[in-house]
């Protein structure tokens, strides 16, 4: 599987390089907030961390270590809130007990609360029932994100969602696994587990003919492509068990199927072998078929 970059989601990210457009549209306080900044906390130093610590959750949900905020971003913010001499140094306030306070005053004001336990329950929630009809970790952390967003909760670090997310579409996944292999018959379950077996004096086993691409259906080779997909049909006879499966699973299946060899599809536990193996039958032969017609 490809790794999960945080780029891959909508999980929000401050610009490196902000443009004066966007420094004005996104981080200028306004009258109220200004206020508010300035109720809590007349030192400029402290005012502005505030500040900074508020337009930057607005914009991303959560709140950014100050050292990694942009420079440009904390300068525009003091010169609105006319403590133009306020730079970087407020980046001291990452490891101080500060910070903390002024993260709670900011949540009371946008009235959104820290992620917890109930949280990390919509989340779990949300990402079964994702996993369900989705197999993409990031459409998985997109909804998850969504939900936490519409019930007014801090979004945690991305890698707890991805964790999350990865843990939920594993449960389903394997529940799927349980339910496909448990509507095969132990004929079939005999038959898909000799295409693994190498027979005598062969260099190959049948998985391998299964995962090969069948030649072009034109008409010197119409016989054999003919062959192929009567033997295709034969092994994946008792294999159409995927009703009120979604179909992007099934794909799913197939294709993790297609990448791994005989050796590695045995030491895959029984029901997920066999989920696979049927998956992979089902779509080789349709696709024979298809070229065929």
């Amino acid at each position: 599987e490809a790794v999960l970059h945080i780029s891959d989601s909508a999980y929000p990210r401050l610009k490196s390089h902000p443009n004066e457009a966007e420094l004005d549209a996104l981080f200028t306080p306004t009258l109220a907030e200004m206020a508010f900044a300035l109720k809590q906390t007349r030192r400029p130093g402290p005012r502005v961390a505030l500040l900074v610590l508020l337009k930057t959750f607005q914009r991303l949900g959560y709140f950014p270590r100050f050292a990694d905020v942009p420079l440009a971003m904390i300068k525009h913010i003091a010169a609105a809130a006319e403590c133009p001499e306020v730079g970087g140094e407020i980046r001291v306030y990452d490891h101080s007990t500060y910070r903390m306070r002024q993260m709670n005053q900011v949540r009371v004001f946008l009235s959104v609360s820290a992620f917890d336990d109930a949280a990390r329950r919509l989340v779990v929630e949300a990402s079964v029932a994702a996993a369900r009809t989705r197999d993409d970790l990031a459409d998985i952390i997109n909804i998850a994100i969504e939900e936490l967003v519409r019930h007014r909760y801090e979004l945690p670090a991305f890698s707890t969602l991805a964790r999350i997310a990865r843990t939920a579409r594993s449960t389903v996944n394997r529940g799927f696994h349980r339910r496909i292999a448990a509507s095969l018959t132990h004929a079939t379950k005999a038959r898909l587990q000799q295409l693994l077996q190498r027979p005598v004096g062969e260099s190959g086993t049948p998985w391998d003919r299964v995962k090969a691409e069948p030649q072009e259906p034109t008409l010197p080779h119409f016989r054999g492509f003919l062959d192929h997909l009567h033997w295709l049909r034969m092994q994946s006879e008792g294999t159409r068990v995927f009703d009120g499966i979604p179909d992007v699973k099934v794909r799913q299946f197939a294709a993790e199927a297609q990448a791994l060899n005989a050796a590695v599809m045995n030491e895959l536990v029984e029901p997920k072998r066999l989920t696979l193996m049927a998956a992979l039958l089902q779509r080789q032969a349709a696709h024979a078929l298809d070229d065929v017609a």
